[in-house]
């Protein structure tokens, strides 16, 4: 025995050291119960966020479902419904004269190539579809115009239609259809002549007003349309088009203010060539 009457661990009775296992075992198993209870605690947080996440997420899920399979019927029994239809692709005037700079014979360019981009919003019924939509191409390049030459100035132009369009759905091949079609509308073919302090400013200053001389040519635009579509997912579709228009300019070219004259007049054949993208929604 110790002077302070207690035995060392070793050479205690059997009945101390039983009683001090006890104590031990009943230490650990009320830990082991707390961390189950933690566990079980934590597994139940994690079911009840999974399940309100579930709950909050399943409405959505059904009415896009829903909504998927009112456009697949829509399609497939010829029910009215909605398509918005943005386009990409590549725009040229083959046979324009375009002259930015005067009148004279070598300043002129035949033809011209742009970018084009698109949309349109359709209302689309059995094999009939129509609706309207924008049109804008730019150039690819600018142009060197006439002045100074430490004025720098460059000539860039634009083109912008706005047109209505007729089409006749004419075959249907499972998951793809083709189509014909007929475009009326109007056109702008924007020119704008620019310096070298228009384009790369030297303050920070904001000026009132433009910072290039713009003069825009307004005409009207009829044409065809021929093109094609399949449908990759319920909703959605892709295709291509190829389409021409002739656009009937003002005969008179117009003359802006430092005395540049417009680029096109007169009547100019358009062709345009692209693919694009389609989102249906059923009514």
């Amino acid at each position: 025995m110790s002077p302070r009457g207690r035995y060392p661990t070793s050479q205690a009775p059997a009945n101390a050291r039983a009683g001090q296992g006890g104590r031990a075992a009943l230490v650990g198993r009320g830990s082991a119960r707390a961390r189950a209870r933690r566990s079980r605690g934590g597994a139940l947080a994690a079911c009840a966020a999974a399940l309100a996440s579930l709950l909050i997420s399943a409405p959505g899920r059904a009415d896009e479902s829903r909504a998927a399979r009112r456009a697949v019927a829509a399609r497939e029994r010829g029910f009215p419904y909605t398509m918005v239809e943005v386009s990409s692709g590549v725009m040229t005037l083959p046979g324009a004269d375009v002259c930015p700079v005067s009148l004279a014979p070598g300043a002129c360019e035949q033809g011209e190539t742009s970018v084009s981009l698109g949309i349109h919003n359709l209302y689309r019924f059995r094999d009939i579809g129509f609706g309207a939509g924008i049109f804008w191409a730019a150039t690819l390049t600018s142009d060197a115009a006439r002045g100074a030459r430490g004025l720098e100035r460059d000539h860039a132009r634009s083109y912008f239609m706005l047109d209505g369009l007729f089409r006749y759905y004419a075959l249907r091949i499972r998951s793809s259809e083709w189509w014909a079609g007929v475009t009326v509308g109007g056109v702008v073919v924007n020119d704008s002549w620019s310096v070298e302090a228009d384009r790369n400013p030297y303050s920070d200053t904001a000026y009132v007003g433009p910072r290039a001389a713009t003069i825009g040519t307004e005409g009207v635009a009829a044409g065809l349309a021929i093109g094609g579509d399949w449908a990759f997912a319920d909703n959605w579709s892709v295709g291509s088009h190829i389409r021409y228009s002739s656009w009937f300019l003002p005969e008179q070219r117009k003359v802006s203010p430092t005395g540049d004259l417009a680029s096109l007049s007169e009547r100019v054949d358009m062709f345009n060539i692209g693919v694009l993208i389609a989102y249906r929604l059923a009514l």
